[in-house]
């Protein structure tokens, strides 16, 4: 899944008329980027889903052909990270696991190694998380179980920033969690709380990231791609 659904108001002036998902970025879009990536990983289905000026993205994947089956979901009231995965679950369910990737990740991380890790350890989910500055960290225990998010500063051994990039279990359809407005990583904090469920953590070590939807990191990224 490709979350794309945003706003993108740290992108203006570019999104003031088309979603962010569809701003010029390299040779195509932003989404098709992803979508790019996404099929060298051998990924063959993917589901978006859309809320600002969701009207341009169903029109563009009309129109354009990537090969692979792309559902397209548009939200009528956005509903977050976390409700729109589970707003997606006609799509998502069959699988044991499914990807989540955030429409403005960037990264030259090489996700098969996620997914190595999420099967020896068979999670309620692996999150790609990193060490670098962050307003809000994700808080693990030694063996990289997720425990808490903190606002902060300073800079603990234990605080990792969220790239964006997760493999979340099938399982998250069974819970009956209502689909409204939620962030994801609330839901995770919820799930291990409630159930004992495991998140672990998945760390990128020094792989590039940066966060595309923010007007300097877009600008920088886009140039060195020659746009």
């Amino acid at each position: 899944m490709i979350l794309a659904a945003g706003f993108g108001t740290r992108l203006k002036p570019l999104t003031d008329h088309l979603p962010k998902a569809l701003v010029p970025f390299g040779t195509g879009t932003m989404i098709s980027y992803q979508i790019e990536k996404l099929k060298l990983l051998g990924i063959n289905e993917i589901v978006v889903n859309a809320h600002h000026h969701s009207a341009l993205i169903e029109k563009y994947f009309s129109e354009n052909d990537f090969g692979i089956k792309i559902n397209v979901i548009v939200e009528k009231d956005i509903l977050g990270t976390g409700g729109g995965i589970l707003n997606a679950e006609k799509f998502l369910k069959d699988g044991e696991y499914f990807l989540a990737v955030n429409v403005d990740v960037y990264t030259d991380l090489d996700i098969s190694k996620m997914f190595i890790y999420n099967d020896s350890h068979k999670p309620f989910a692996s999150l790609c998380v990193q060490k670098r500055n962050t307003s809000r960290y994700l808080v693990f225990d030694e063996n990289m179980n997720l425990n808490s998010r903190i606002k902060t500063s300073v800079i603990d051994k234990d605080y990792f920033a969220f790239n964006g990039i997760h493999i979340i279990s099938n399982y998250i359809f069974d819970l009956g969690l209502p689909v409204e407005y939620s962030d994801i990583i609330d839901l995770y904090m919820k799930v291990s709380a409630d159930y004992g469920k495991k998140v672990k953590g998945f760390n990128a070590g020094d792989s590039l990231f940066d966060d595309i939807g923010k007007i300097e990191s877009y600008t920088k990224y886009n140039k060195a791609s020659g746009n």
